[in-house]
């Protein structure tokens, strides 16, 4: 009897081992190296403009003037929805722009408009919106920045423009 329990734990230790060994995996290196070409080329595919569910492309600026009479950055910029949900510009991107390292103001064009930022855009649809800043100046550059307005990502776009 003493022996048949022995033969036995003996049995259930080989066959525990040999399950562990089974789990155990080798390391098939070409998979790997489809597994690493595949990330690449998803790095390579996404789309520098895409913020979350949302596309924003930074087209163009203009000087103007704003409410006030002063000179002012109109950037006209495109958005898509990409999301499930009715959401307008102004509620899904936080678009910031700088003149000499610091933030601008954001301004009233001189018609009053809002630049279509708070129209809402359905699923899939587009706008060119335009959004307008005071400048400090009339001679140095216009840095351009958008994110998506609430979001752990640090991604943004980013667009320079010469006033000059």
């Amino acid at each position: 009897m003493k022996k048949l329990k022995s033969v036995l734990l003996l049995m259930g230790i080989i066959t525990f081992a040999l399950a562990l060994t089974a789990c155990g995996g080798t390391d098939d290196k070409a998979s790997t190296e489809k597994t690493e070409t595949a990330k690449a080329e998803t790095k390579k595919k996404t789309d520098p403009n895409k913020l979350g569910d949302y596309k924003v492309e930074i087209l163009s600026s203009e000087i103007v003037k704003d409410l006030s009479g002063r000179d002012a950055i109109a950037i006209k910029t495109k958005f898509t929805n990409n999301s499930k949900e009715n959401i307008s510009f102004m509620v899904a991107i936080d678009q910031q722009a700088f003149q000499n390292s610091t933030q601008l103001d954001t301004a009233v064009a001189a018609d009053g408009s809002l630049g279509g930022s708070d129209k809402d855009v359905q699923p899939g649809g587009s706008l060119e919106v335009t959004s307008t800043y005071t400048l400090q100046d009339a001679q140095n550059k216009v840095d351009v920045e958008a994110k998506e307005l609430i979001s752990f990502s640090k991604n943004s776009v980013k667009k320079s423009f010469e006033l000059k």
